[in-house]
């Protein structure tokens, strides 16, 4: 930890060492510390400090150990000293005269045997700084440790606090008189400051917007955190404290008690506070279904993720705030360079003509289906302003998205984005292991919708079936039910199938926009379009906000934008140009009926699927070349091949694929969207594992599960954190006995854990249901129900002709003799009571009669 101080920043570590007999792994344990001290800049204060398990003894030894220690000196003690001397550091505690009692910092179980083996070291330099050092004793922290503390004359400077949040008070947005007080007071601002020029305009409006709102609706004042340490608990631990260190056998004895007792109306106190809590959430999920979920989310625990440093490119720990925030920019710089991009383009003239004209009731429209409640971009105009704006203040706002359509210069607010960096591990420390996501204008997607709207139909013209991600109607459960059914039509043909994972190195980063650019003019895109496109990508910047600060701004000179409504429908644009020029044209794949199917792809998730091991070779080498020609890489570590087969000498055969120097891993499972695919082509092992993630997320929830709340609110939760997750992708599962009665067995595990029920009280599932309000359980047939419903939306072909396609096309092969697999249509016949898929087909057209079935199951 890095201290700012003066005269000098302090430079802390802190550790533990192994203890006096593991000779080998103190060594260890000093070559680490050498290390990282020798991350300290040479003019900071170092200070280590931490439990050394070792005896210094009494005596003084040069400037490093003082003529107060205590006992003798061990093995370890000797290695500390010969650590402090070669650091030049000198044992602050070992300098000042106190009464034994005041030296000592652990005592042993029973308190027979007393030791110094804890310390505070500083650099001898410095030792004049240290005005006392001593151990506590007395101190009631429930070791058998005394704390060691320094008095130090040392300035510790002020910390530069970063900009706090702005909230608004945002109970206000509903009430009617505030509408009208915001839309008058905004309009008075905006006359203030006339006359302005076109480039003005938007900087003035922004300004008008903030002012109204410090007027009208005011900032939100901070709620005190309710806390469930109480007064006599406090009370209690003091008069624990006066008992710890009298050493009479009463005494220790009254101690022990008192602890207990602590303890215990800790625990009472905490569940007393957990309890009003939830009955808090009980009321707000009645008539405030958000503040609901926010509450809840209160209560569950997070995992730490957050790490106190960051590591600069050649791997030095980074604790200061300005470096972090200069780390981040210099991260994101590299990540967002592209030099062979065209300079500053010139903007497009265009005739008057072909510009669109937007009216204040278009604009108002659009408003409207702008979101609350999100955070605001670098402009920090929420959404919510907008809405509380009248005709004539839409119409303001209107004139700006007419002048930026007209000139073809964007705001720079609206082509700015704030990056908020997510660790993705425990701990993340390398930049490298953090996802950013992006807040950028509110008012800006006004333009985005527009924009949208008037491409959205050309690009979808010109993308592919086997495309499903970002598109209306279709989804990642599209994927993975068009891959099991594929899979399990190949095996009952006795076909092998040749699967492989891509994953591309950041493939959102590295669009390149020269090729998006022409892309988008091959396709046609309207002129004016076009114009504000470019003028985005080529004039965009961004900004790292971190706890520590926002850094300074860097251009983004490739990669798609983050967080903009047209960048997903301009991804997949980019992506289906490779596709198309690598393996568009290819006759590898699987053929059914007439037609080839050789990737399906979500979004950057392209699987490539072939029917032997040379077909998927040379797809992965097309795609491979035309990848790099537009900028992507694929990620050779993490991208798999797997074969899918029935038999064990067919799965035990390797594919030892080669790309280059690197041969692709090949597994026997593959978590695809979130879905396990098993080289044996069933799904039993994917929904196991969803029981045991859906048993995870009730552990999560367990306080609101298990606490004294209606059984109402408690089956509301399971159904939506618990179900929810345990379900995902149900609709691509193939159903038998054994795994009908796995799903039912889950739901009798989460009622009996809510009813607090042990295997020990022998109560039966029909008193179960009884005491959860049931009849029968019901989870199995949710699942049904989501399947069947979903079948008739694919055989109405809501999702596109793919999966259809996929139902319907035939595979060259012969079955293999005796009792076929069960398949995934099998279910749908057998639920429906019809002996053929065509009769299926035929009646999931009657919309009506598909329901009854459904809700009959």
């Amino acid at each position: 930890m890095r201290i700012e101080a003066q005269p000098r920043n302090i430079f802390l570590v802190q550790c533990y060492s192994p203890t006096a007999e593991k000779h080998d792994e103190r060594e260890t344990f000093y070559n680490h510390l050498n290390e990282v001290i020798k991350k300290k800049k040479s003019e900071e204060i170092l200070m280590v400090l931490g439990d050394f398990n070792a005896k210094v003894g009494l005596g003084r030894i040069d400037n490093i150990v003082g003529p107060f220690g205590l006992g003798e000196m061990n093995d370890a003690g000797e290695d500390f000293v010969s650590f402090c001397s070669e650091n030049s550091l000198t044992i602050c505690n070992t300098w000042f005269e106190q009464k034994v009692s005041a030296r000592h910092t652990w005592t042993s179980p029973g308190g027979n045997t007393k030791n110094q083996i804890d310390y505070i070291c500083i650099n001898q330099r410095y030792r004049n700084a240290i005005l006392n050092a001593k151990a506590r004793p007395g101190a009631d922290c429930s070791s058998d440790h005394n704390p060691v503390i320094i008095t130090m004359r040392v300035k510790l400077k002020k910390l530069k606090q970063p900009k706090k949040k702005l909230l608004w008070n945002d109970d206000k947005y509903k009430q009617p008189i505030v509408k009208q007080q915001f839309s008058y007071t905004f309009l008075e601002e905006i006359d203030k400051k006339k006359p302005f020029e076109d480039h003005e305009k938007w900087s003035a409006y922004k300004e008008a917007l903030k002012a109204a709102a410090e007027k009208v609706i005011g900032k939100k004042t901070s709620q005190a955190k309710q806390k469930w340490m109480t007064q006599d608990i406090l009370d209690l631990m003091e008069e624990r404290k006066r008992y710890k260190t009298i050493t009479t056998v009463e005494s220790q004895q009254k101690y022990r008690e008192l602890k207990r007792k602590v303890r215990d109306l800790c625990r009472k106190r905490k569940d007393e506070f957990i309890n009003n809590e939830c009955e808090e959430a009980e009321r707000l999920e009645k008539f405030n279904s958000s503040q609901f979920h926010k509450k809840l989310k209160s209560l569950t625990p997070k995992s730490n993720k957050v790490s106190h440093c960051l590591l600069d490119a050649e791997g030095n720990e980074l604790f200061d705030g300005m470096e972090i925030s200069a780390r981040w920019k210099e991260y994101c710089e590299t990540l967002y360079e592209d030099r062979n991009r065209s300079t500053q383009l010139e903007v497009r003239q265009i005739e008057e003509d072909q510009i669109p004209q937007f009216t204040t009731e278009d604009i108002g429209k659009i408003i409207k289906e702008l979101k609350n409640n999100k955070s605001v971009g670098p402009d920090e105009i929420p959404a919510e302003f907008l809405k509380l704006l009248n005709e004539e203040g839409i119409q303001h706002i209107t004139e700006i998205i007419n002048t930026i359509y007209k000139n073809g210069i964007i705001p720079n607010d609206f082509a700015e984005s704030t990056f908020i960096p997510i660790p993705k591990v425990n701990k993340a420390q390398n930049c490298s292991d953090f996802r950013t996501i992006s807040l950028i204008s509110h008012t800006s997607k006004i333009l985005l919708i527009l924009i949208k709207q008037r491409i959205s139909d050309i690009i979808e013209r010109n993308l592919s079936e086997t495309q499903i991600g970002f598109r209306n109607g279709k989804g990642c459960r599209d994927a993975i039910t068009g891959l099991r059914i594929l899979l399990g039509k190949s095996l009952e043909m006795q076909n092998g199938v040749y699967l492989a994972f891509i994953d591309f190195q950041k493939a959102f980063d590295n669009v390149l926009h020269d090729k998006l650019r022409i892309i988008l003019e091959k396709i046609n895109i309207p002129r004016a379009e076009l114009r504000l496109i470019e003028s985005l990508y080529w004039n965009q910047r961004g900004k790292i906000k971190t706890q520590q600060g926002t850094s300074e701004g860097f251009a983004i000179k490739k990669g798609i934008r983050q967080g903009c409504i047209i960048s997903p429908m301009l991804f997949n644009l980019y992506v289906e140009q490779i596709i198309s020029e690598s393996i568009g044209d290819e006759k590898d794949g699987f053929k059914m009926n007439g037609r080839v199917l050789n990737n399906i792809r979500y979004a950057d998730d392209t699987l490539l699927i072939a029917t032997s091991k040379e077909e998927l070779e040379k797809l992965l080498r097309k795609v491979m070349i035309i990848c790099e020609k537009y900028g992507m890489k694929m990620n050779m570590k993490k991208t798999k091949v797997m074969l899918v087969a029935k038999g064990e000498t067919e799965l035990e055969r390797r594919l030892n694929i080669k790309m280059g120097s690197e041969t692709l891993e090949q597994v026997t499972s593959y978590q695809y969207l979130g879905a396990l695919i098993h080289n044996d082509g069933r799904c039993i092992k994917e929904i196991k594992k969803r029981i045991g993630m859906g048993k995870s997320a009730f552990w999560v929830h367990k306080e609101m599960m298990r606490r004294n709340i209606s059984k109402g609110t408690k089956l509301r939760l399971l159904k939506t954190y618990v179900y929810s997750v345990m379900s995902y992708g149900c609709e691509s599962w193939t159903l038998d006995e054994t795994t009908s009665k796995r799903i039912t067995s889950f739901e009798n595990w989460c009622y009996r854990r809510m009813l607090k029920i042990s295997w020990k009280d022998k109560v039966t599932n029909t008193e179960v249901l009884r005491r959860i309000g049931k009849r029968k359980f019901e989870l199995l047939k949710i699942v049904k129900q989501r399947k069947l419903a979903y079948a008739g939306h694919v055989m109405r072909e809501s999702s596109g002709r793919l999966l259809t396609e996929i139902m319907d096309g035939k595979i060259d092969g012969r079955r293999a003799q005796g009792r076929q697999r069960r398949k995934w249509v099998d279910d749908i016949k057998e639920w429906t009571k019809l002996p053929t898929y065509g009769k299926v087909k035929r009646l999931a057209e009657d919309r009506v009669k598909w329901k009854e079935i459904i809700h009959n199951i």
